[in-house]
């Protein structure tokens, strides 16, 4: 017995993860050096040590529920991620397994616990929390399963992982496929109940979890879960870690101290051990598969990585007792990254007797990570050249205006251009919903197909269904042929939706199926149609006060109110007007000889307050260039000029080109209002309809910023 004790030790102090026995009273009766050195504890401090005490106060609590369930007998294993406090105060994130180990008659009496070092993890996903909302490469890169879950349960976004844990492609997951179809059915109440309680104010379901999934071929894996919820506290994000080797290993573990041999080849990596000459004294199967044969007594750095002499990276001299040493290494013998843990072998007279080391292969890691890292300084400088590009542009497409307003605006295209997101454009009548939804389309990947525009309220009631789904031969008197649809028209491209709000209700039912995936059939027709297009909505109606009055369904809103756009009305840009005007003047004059812009015309302009928008200044111009007239509400103006002694173009401006009279005539605006309000920046600004860091702007250009008389100036 005392031989079979020793070589128990040396077992469990061979093992990389850290090992412990706890007796009922909840003490620590045994610990492995793996556990001591990362505790940094020597083991007899370690010895009848209250086991809650090295864990952090707000894990304890839950320590000490799990452990008291277990010794009652109402459990028998349990698994949870707890932190423990080192000696010197740091915390290690790990890993808890606990087996209960019973006696003959059933009784628990003692339990036992491996504790795996998960600090690096823990880190890395918090650091991709962080980032995942800014870059979508890093989702999709994540080296984890990971959606995006919505709040009917649709799995909206899947990254290729997931994919692979599946094996279901994205086509067939995103918005087509609910998460809850891949787990099996004694976990699905559970994780239903989860689901909800999440979105559920007030409710703190678990972050992490175990469950088990179900893949295309039917195999079941194990899961650990990890959840978390997005900004918009509908949606929420998951990870799935296949779990399944380490599920098999804790197994093993349990059965029988025999069974080491199987808990070491259930590893997912490379093991051997060395003596302190660096000769090999053990290998797992998996190494010995990798490398071709059992190079026991061969050199390590002959046997695994081809080299004549010890490695240059080699730090096995850097381990201690207290001490394992991490290191990422590039084998040389294959070229692939290798993550490389090495722990010390301590033998029974509690001195390091050779080195145990790990090699994991994250050459895939590698890859995703420097792939990341260059697509992160590809759309870091694409995103400044295209911030820097719009700038000072006077125009996106055919939409005109530099003001900051549509400097947002611009950005605010190109943003949901980069993206396949559903977008709604909300702005009032008049004010270019249907250029922005052109210009999104023409800058995204679906350029190259068509973007159909419809408007719904032109549409009857009763032919809308089919406009929308299109009809087969013979549906109804008169359907002599099959008719497309806006659906099928726009298979491959976007489909611009304005006038969102005249969809009735039945109509909007069917349309949501749509958006969920689950496709439409055409009238008369039996085979569903699932359409790739990208939904483009415009109203000038709040929906919000449509969802709140029954006209519009709350879940067909977010469905679609994904990047809302909201475009500025005209007069809260009017430092757009000169190149609106010069823009629609050369584009609706037929000849030179046209009578020019008066004064008296623009200063009616730039007073009037356009509630009909850009729409009803292009109808303005084209009107007084065709019939001669210049007409508002509340103003009608000859072509002719009229003389007035205060007006502020009487200043020979009429003889000047356009641009440089309009140049003129907006810097004597600004002085006049200036004048007018005591030079009150404020008050200045809120006469011209403008905002105050735009009036300022003008006033650094024209130059009027000092030339404040000194008794307006503050004292």
């Amino acid at each position: 017995m005392g031989s079979e004790k020793i070589q128990f030790d040396e077992i469990l102090n061979f093992a990389g993860a850290g090992v412990f026995v706890l007796d009922t009273w909840n003490r620590l009766v045994r610990t492995n050096s793996a556990l001591c050195n990362r505790l940094q504890y020597e083991p007899e401090e370690l010895q009848n040590k209250e086991a809650l005490e090295l864990l952090h106060s707000e894990d304890a609590g839950t320590a000490k529920e799990v452990i008291t369930q277990m010794v009652k007998g109402e459990r028998e294993q349990s698994r949870h991620t707890m932190r423990y406090i080192r000696k010197d105060g740091s915390v290690l994130w790990s890993d808890l397994s606990l087996s209960a180990v019973k006696n003959p008659q059933g009784e628990c009496r003692a339990l036992v616990g491996v504790v795996i070092d998960i600090s690096a993890r823990m880190e890395a996903e918090e650091k991709l929390r962080k980032s995942e909302e800014k870059y979508r490469s890093v989702f999709e890169k994540s080296g984890s399963a990971s959606i995006i879950i919505e709040e009917d349960m649709t799995i909206s976004m899947s990254n290729e992982e997931f994919e692979k844990l599946t094996g279901y492609s994205k086509q067939e997951l995103e918005n087509r496929m609910k998460w809850s179809a891949f787990i099996v059915p004694e976990d699905l109440q559970m994780m239903i109940n989860y689901h909800y309680a999440r979105r559920t104010p007030g409710k703190s379901p678990p972050k992490e979890y175990n469950c088990r999934l179900i893949n295309r071929a039917g195999s079941k894996k194990d899961i650990l879960m990890k959840v978390g919820m997005l900004p918009d506290k509908k949606r929420s994000i998951a990870s799935f870690l296949d779990i399944t080797p380490l599920k098999q290993t804790e197994k093993a573990l349990k059965e029988s101290k025999s069974k080491l041999s199987s808990i070491i080849e259930a590893t997912a990596g490379y093991i051997y051990t060395c003596d302190r000459n660096y000769r090999i004294e053990f290998m797992n199967k998996a190494l010995i598969d990798k490398t071709g044969r059992d190079a026991t007594g061969e050199f390590c750095y002959h046997a695994i990585f081809g080299l004549k002499t010890p490695c240059e990276w080699c730090r096995v001299q850097e381990v201690s007792r207290e001490q394992h040493v991490n290191q990422e290494l590039q084998n040389p013998l294959d070229h692939r990254w290798y993550y490389l843990v090495t722990s010390p072998v301590i033998n029974s007279e509690n001195r390091i007797s050779g080195y145990e080391s790990l090699l994991i292969d994250i050459t895939e890691r590698k890859k995703a990570e420097q792939e990341l890292m260059e697509r992160e300084k590809y759309y870091r400088q694409e995103n400044i050249r295209l911030k820097e590009s719009i700038k000072e542009r006077y125009r996106f497409g055919d939409i005109i205006g530099k003001s900051q307003p549509m400097q947002d605006i611009y950005e605010l295209i190109l943003n949901a251009a980069s993206t396949d997101a559903n977008v709604i454009i909300y702005g009032e009548s008049g004010t270019g919903k249907e250029l922005v939804a052109n210009e999104i389309h023409k800058s995204s990947e679906r350029k190259h197909s068509r973007m159909i525009t419809v408007n719904s309220g032109a549409i009857p009631e009763n032919l809308m269904e089919s406009e929308f789904f299109g009809y087969k031969k013979g549906a109804f008197t008169g359907a002599k042929e099959d008719k497309k649809g806006y659906l099928d028209l726009a298979d491959g491209g976007s489909l611009f939706l304005d006038e969102l709000g005249e969809l009735d209700m039945n109509m909007q039912v069917k349309f949501l199926r749509v958006l969920e995936g689950r496709g439409y059939t055409p009238v008369g027709g039996t085979r569903v149609r699932h359409p790739n297009i990208r939904i483009i909505a415009a109203t000038n109606t709040d929906p919000k006060e449509l969802v709140r009055t029954g006209a519009m369904r709350e879940d067909l809103f977010y469905r679609i109110n994904v990047i809302p756009v909201q475009l500025p009305p005209l007069r809260e840009r009017k430092e757009d007007l000169p190149l609106l005007i010069d823009h629609f003047l050369t584009r609706f004059r037929n000849s030179e000889n046209y009578s020019p812009i008066t004064g008296e015309i623009l200063q009616a302009m730039y007073s009037y307050t356009w509630p009909g928008n850009v729409r009803e200044l292009e109808n303005v111009i084209n009107r007084y260039l065709t019939l001669g007239s210049f007409d508002l509400a509340g103003a009608s103006l000859s072509q002719e000029p009229k003389c007035e002694k205060n007006n502020l173009l009487d200043q020979g401006l009429l003889e000047l080109p356009l641009k440089e009279a309009v140049t003129n005539f907006e810097k004597e605006k600004i002085s006049a209002a200036l004048r007018k309000n005591c030079w009150h920046r404020g008050k200045t600004a809120k006469d011209l309809g403008i905002n105050r860091r735009t009036l300022f702007k003008k006033m650094q250009i024209y130059g009027l910023e000092n030339t404040q008389p000194e008794n307006n100036r503050p004292q």
